[in-house]
């Protein structure tokens, strides 16, 4: 996840631990994440705060207003992070993406929390005259058609950008997933697209609405089949739903549900669960690898655990393997 980062993102990014620390938070927020910037962008969160009557003094004495204190947590302890701000990295990497650039900055990390628009990190800041557009003017984004990529595969869409390649010997095909930066205010959908080995041009798998995205393609040696993980995007809240598993024949095209979205049990007490990436397939294309997200409630509030799990596709039967400890989003 940090691998593009700057080293001043990364910075912005162990503050935001460190402040969730010094207030005794159990997890780290998005104020955390702005008191980070604060510190590690202090010339753009200046320029950005030119023309207003608050300052960075004044934002984090409304953070300390607005929070409740806890005893300190040792510096330490890797607390993980909620997932508002799981969404607000997710935005970063998008944004920076957008906007043709191999790394993530403070600037991505900035717009990530503007487009977290319930967030209280974002509210503070447009109570400040910071919005979106406003940042976006100061960063130098352009529009979406100056930094799009004119496409250069016949059949794959003008303004997509490359996310992985995967190809099945079974049909000879190859598997593109493709992410379109024109899909402002949804995060980028993931479309996928498929090939013979022979031919050239690309087909678009299925035809998924306008707020759902194809993503994490997986495949397999001896079948023709490619697996695939769908996410239904909320224009009015934000953030994505899950869809359900598809499974897509590649010889005859026939597109079919593996795993329905209502279909995920889990026999541990929780709040949720959802796939949050596949991994792998098994050989003959029955047994699924993926990285399972769970919500279990706790005291004030609740916190998510990743697991691997594996999931037979034909009873939809599912074994978690193991705890992804390291995993915070």
């Amino acid at each position: 996840m940090f691998e593009r980062y700057t080293e001043k993102a990364r910075r912005t990014i162990y503050f935001a631990r460190h402040e969730a620390s010094q207030f005794g938070s159990p997890h780290i927020e998005s104020e955390h994440v702005l008191l980070g910037l604060l510190r590690e962008s202090k010339a753009l969160c200046a320029k950005l705060l030119a023309n207003s009557p608050a300052t960075t003094d004044s934002i984090r004495k409304q953070i300390e207003k607005h929070t409740t204190f806890g005893e300190k947590i040792p510096t330490s302890v890797d607390l993980p992070i909620t997932e508002e701000c799981r969404r607000i990295l997710v935005h970063a990497s998008e944004e920076a993406e957008r906007l043709g650039h191999k790394y993530v900055g403070t600037e991505h990390l900035l717009l990530g929390v503007l487009l977290e628009k319930q967030c209280y990190a974002a509210y503070l800041l447009n109570e400040s005259g910071v919005s979106l557009e406003v940042a976006r003017v100061h960063i130098g984004g352009g529009t979406l058609e100056e930094v799009a990529t004119p496409s250069k595969s016949p059949g794959i869409p003008a303004g997509s950008s490359w996310q992985q390649l995967l190809y099945n010997p079974a049909s000879e095909t190859i598997i593109v997933e493709m992410r379109s930066v024109a899909d402002r205010p949804l995060p980028p959908l993931g479309r996928l697209f498929v090939r013979p080995r022979h031919a050239d041009a690309y087909e678009q798998i299925g035809n998924p609405a306008d707020d759902v995205s194809y993503q994490t393609p997986v495949t397999c040696e001896k079948q023709p089949i490619v697996v695939f993980n769908s996410i239904k995007w909320d224009k009015v809240k934000g953030g994505g739903n899950p869809d359900g598993v598809y499974v897509f024949n590649l010889r005859t095209k026939d597109l079919s549900v593996g795993v329905g979205k209502d279909e995920l049990t889990i026999p541990d007490p929780h709040l949720r669960s959802w796939i949050q990436a596949l991994i792998s397939l098994s050989d003959d294309g029955q047994t699924l690898y993926a990285n399972i997200g769970i919500e279990k409630a706790v005291p004030n509030g609740a916190v998510v655990h990743y697991h691997l799990a594996r999931l037979e596709l034909t009873d939809k039967k599912l074994e978690l393997l193991c705890h992804l400890k390291d995993i915070r989003f």
